[in-house]
This record gives C-alpha cells, structure tokens and sequence, in this order.
C-alpha cells in the first residue's frame, strides 16, 4: 500500500461521505467558487464535477482526497500506487539481498559462512 508522506505510515483507501438524516451520499467536487441557489442552496449549473476519491495514514490520520474522473479511475491510480509502492520495497530487499550475496562471493570463507547464516535466518 502507499506510504503516508507526513509519517511513512501505511495509507488506506476509503471515500468521504455525508450522513444525512439516515441518507449516505459520496462527497463530490464542483470547480469554481460555490454559487448560492434559493432553492437547492447550492447552483452547479454547467460546472465540472467529479467523484471524491481518499487515502488516510492508519497511523497519524493524514487524509489526501483526489478529485478525477469518477472515483473509479481516482481508485484504479491508487491500486497502481500502493503497488509502486509495494514493488519498490520488494526491490529495495532484492538490492539488499543482492548487495550481500556480492560481499558473499569478495569476503573470506569465516566471514561467507556467518553471512550464509544470518540469510537463511531471514527466510524464517
């Protein structure tokens, strides 16, 4: 999953609504400055307006919203996302591993055994 920029934390996908008298809507975004109405209270005629997509730190609470084209497209950049993320630390533990089993075949033999062992501890 992504990683929260304010503290590293794991960011979780989830969507902000609004509980109205027993009714759940999604929250979504309108471009331009908000226009009263007299009777909707608010006029969105001939704006843009897009679905409300969130990630929030389960850790500090950080919330970021994405405004796009429907929440699906918003949702499917944050899939690709967390799996960027997830993928570049599984590449940062290959390099490590990588970067040990180098040292592994350019150190003496005492030293190789020693390595040996604390990978296969890894593994477990």
């Amino acid at each position: 999953m992504a990683e929260c920029p304010k503290c590293q934390g794991r960011m979780e996908e989830g969507a902000p609504y609004v509980d109205m008298w027993g009714w759940r809507m999604l929250v979504r975004w309108v471009d331009g400055r908000p226009r009263k109405s007299s009777w909707s209270g608010l006029s969105f005629d001939g704006r843009e307006r897009s679905d409300i997509s969130s990630l929030r730190c389960d850790t500090c609470g950080f919330i970021e919203l994405y405004a796009g084209n429907g929440a699906g497209a918003d949702y499917g950049t944050m899939h690709l996302r967390a799996e960027n993320e997830r993928l570049k630390l599984e590449m940062a533990r290959v390099m490590d591993r990588v970067k040990t089993l180098e040292r592994i075949a350019t150190d003496p033999a005492e030293r190789t055994a020693r390595e040996i062992e604390d990978l296969r501890d890894k593994d477990r």
